[in-house]
């Protein structure tokens, strides 16, 4: 029996899902300052730690230690381990700024994010808008991920976004009402009351009524008793949480399902030691939709699927020490659904096969209904068809081990709103990825997940990352199969890529526009001979994916692909050690538009960690203009200057050929006035420019008629004159 403490025990334990198993990292492990034990505390050996690599987003860092959320603070149990302070000193600093003027609302170390000032010549892509970046700072921590978004039903230009968000333990949204050109937030989306942190993992619905869904990782520390045992564990919540008013207010959040620890084979021996099993459970990878209900087609249901990681330990004793011993770990793809717009939600439904990993010895063979000795399935994304049908698509590791030999996907359907479904469909079969690739840093197993759409006749789709088989060198390119009975049958993998190199791409997405048209972008590293900065890439299909490629007939662009973004990203200047630019990036098309997110570190290029959410849409997005008031006069004047076009409320900064002369602040209609003071500098042209926080930047010239360059000719002309008039006095003598 499982007893729930209602004080809190004396313990000397991490919470079991750490342990021993997280301690391989390099430097010396970070750990909570230990409460004195009592005869009944215990030390217990971790085991859930072991599942680390195989968790989503931002739990990984959780598990790994490296979450900047739970640095250090007041009041909380410290998990991380990376050393926050010393990284600091590489966070994003601000230019020079005349004295006395801070950019309003920022830290000391990031008063200004004036990336915009050194980065270069942005290159636009061919068909796509300038990259607007979302984001905004208000801690020393300038690093989001992992965004995703969603399109209002009932107005295209009605976008919010969501990320993971380092600025806050809680995840932020993001709420853009006119298709993307300008942004307002964050909009903090609170985590589980009594929790610790949000775990990340954002994915974001509409239903037909215009509300949205914002579902994510809650985590919180449970302090228990099992027997004489008194432990603390980390659990888990599929948290959900809704906005009535289009992504500016959030309701407090649900949980759809929570992890759970529980005894089995509960006994006490000869000595009178306990004995059993304890079955510590871990929630991860919540990923969401809305579709309508499977019997009336005028009430929408939200499915929430998600991983159900559970670790079998048996209490183990070293003498008068007991323990645990990890046995077995196995993984299963749940459902839960709501009909009332997420304040209740149904009891889990098995979806998948659990499968396991087995620790030590395998014991007597197979427990019955689990699979496997070596497996892991993970990554899962639902679908909701015309008629209500449910589909549902994960990645299954196989037999031969995680991140190494082949990989399934594997798809299974419910035609009774998610209550039960069919044995799934292999849809189809690849090499799968590695932890990271092996050009770079990041986890990018997540880019083998699949990633799902849904065609007006119920064409399934599905994009993922995989090792192709006639490349050694090349550790991902992207793949697309697609069923047109409704997941009876998959098509052969077709290579989305228009590449010819060995460079990687991965982090795939994709999204069916109104009419059929299939809209597929990824992050991509073809064009750096480093192989590690990456754009995004891009490519369209109209006939259900038998062709892929790109045209623009006005300019005479056809191309299997294209590029979309004008700056490329290097992933270790985003997360600290390139470590982390999240498990995926996002893509919505809508009748008119196509719009993408993307993690972005362009504002570190030349300064210090910074990583940001990107946008690009199709249509494009008009550039700043700056109006200067008067355009030419001497130097040592005040001058008027008007912004246009820039994000709303924030700083952005003047600058006078390659010096910083001002600050201002935009409304929230992305304008500002400012009257500023030019200094004396040298006679004609100067470029004055306007950046904003997040890069943007216009310019017009300002003409300076009286100058250093004046100065210099008055001085000469007045020694002509007392020379002239020397001469005449001497002649004259």
């Amino acid at each position: 029996m499982i007893r729930r403490s209602h004080r809190a025990p004396r313990v000397f334990v991490l919470a079991c899902v750490f342990a021993l198993t997280t301690m391989s990292l390099a430097g010396e492990p970070r750990f909570p300052e230990p409460r004195q034990p009592t005869d009944r505390s215990v030390h217990l050996v971790g085991s859930i730690g072991l599942v680390k690599d195989f968790l989503s987003g931002r739990a990984w860092l959780t598990m790994e230690g490296l979450d900047p959320g739970l640095y250090i603070r007041p009041g909380y149990n410290t998990l991380t381990r990376m050393d926050w302070d010393g990284i600091g000193d590489h966070l994003y600093t601000p230019p020079n700024l005349p004295e006395g003027q801070a950019a309003p609302m920022q830290s000391p170390a990031l008063q200004a994010i004036g990336g915009g000032l050194l980065v270069p010549f942005r290159d636009p892509a061919p068909a796509f808008s300038r990259d607007l970046l979302i984001t905004r700072d208000f801690s020393a921590t300038p690093i989001q991920t992992e965004p995703h978004i969603a399109v209002n039903p009932n107005d295209s230009d009605h976008i919010v976004m969501g990320t993971i968000d380092y600025n806050f333990p809680a995840v932020s949204a993001y709420v853009s009402i006119n298709g993307g050109v300008s942004w307002e937030g964050p909009f903090q989306v609170p985590f589980m009351l009594d929790d610790r942190v949000s775990g990340g993992d954002p994915v974001l619905q509409f239903d037909r009524d215009g509300n949205v869904y914002f579902a994510m990782i809650s985590i919180g520390i449970d302090e228990f008793a099992v027997g004489p045992l008194q432990l603390a564990d980390i659990v888990s919540s599929m948290a959900v949480a809704i906005s009535r008013d289009g992504g500016y207010g959030w309701e407090e959040t649900v949980s759809a399902a929570r992890s759970e620890v529980r005894l089995e084979n509960q006994e006490i021996d000869a000595s009178g030691r306990l004995r059993g099993e304890i079955v510590a459970g871990f929630l991860d990878k919540p990923w969401q939709v809305v579709g309508r209900h499977h019997r009336d087609e005028e009430r929408d249901v939200i499915y929430l699927v998600y991983t159900d990681f559970e670790i079998t330990s048996e209490i183990f004793w070293i003498g008068e020490l007991p323990t645990l011993l990890p046995r077995e770990m196995t993984t299963t793809i749940r459902l839960v659904r709501s009909e009332d717009e997420g304040r209740t939600w149904s009891d889990p439904v098995a979806v998948s096969p659990s499968v396991r990993r087995v620790f030590g010895q395998a014991g007597d063979g197979v427990t019955p209904g689990v699979f496997g000795t070596d497996r892991v399935v993970q990554g899962a994304q639902p679908l909701v068809g015309s008629d209500g049908t449910v589909y549902v698509a994960w990645l299954d590791s196989t037999d031969d081990g995680s991140m190494e030999g082949l990989a399934e996907i594997h798809v299974a359907r419910s035609t009774n709103g998610g209550r039960s479904f069919t044995t799934p469909v292999i849809a189809s079969v690849f090499n799968e990825i590695g932890f990271r690739p092996r050009n770079a840093f990041f986890r990018y197993w997540g880019a083998a997940f699949p990633q799902v759409a849904i065609g007006p006749e119920d064409e399934l789709y599905i994009v993922y990352t995989a090792r192709p088989s006639d490349r050694s060198q090349d550790d991902g390119d992207i793949f697309f199969i697609r069923s047109l009975d409704r997941g009876e049958t998959w098509s052969r993998a077709v290579r989305v890529n228009d590449d010819d190199t060995d460079r990687l791409q991965f982090f795939p997405a994709i999204s069916v526009a109104p009419d059929g048209t299939l809209h597929v972008m990824w992050g991509d590293m073809r064009d750096d001979p480093a192989h590690i900065r990456y754009h995004i890439y891009y490519t369209t299909s109209e006939d259900q994916g038998r062709t892929w490629g790109f045209e623009i007939e006005e300019f005479g662009h056809h191309v299997g692909d294209t590029r979309v973004t004008d700056f490329p990203s290097n992933p270790n200047r985003g997360f600290p050690h390139g470590l982390f630019i999240g498990d995926y990036f996002a893509i919505e098309a809508t009748s008119d538009d196509v719009y993408m997110v993307w993690a972005d570190t362009r504002l570190a290029e030349f300064g210090g960690i910074n990583q940001k959410i990107g946008f690009a849409r199709r249509r494009p997005v008009r550039s700043p203009d700056i109006f200067v008031s008067p355009p030419a006069g001497a130097g040592g004047q005040n001058i008027s200057i008007q912004g246009f076009n820039f994000q709303p409320d924030m700083t952005v900064f003047v600058t006078l050929e390659d010096a910083t002369i001002a600050s201002a602040r935009t409304n929230l209609e992305g304008r500002f006035t400012s009257s500023l003071y030019i200094p004396i500098t040298g006679e004609g042209p100067q470029r004055l420019a306007v950046y904003d926080e997040s890069g943007n930047m216009a310019s017009t010239s300002y003409y300076t008629e009286f100058g250093f360059g004046t100065l210099e000719t008055m001085y000469h002309d007045l020694l002509d004159e007392v020379r002239r008039l020397r001469e005449e006095i001497r002649g004259q003598e």
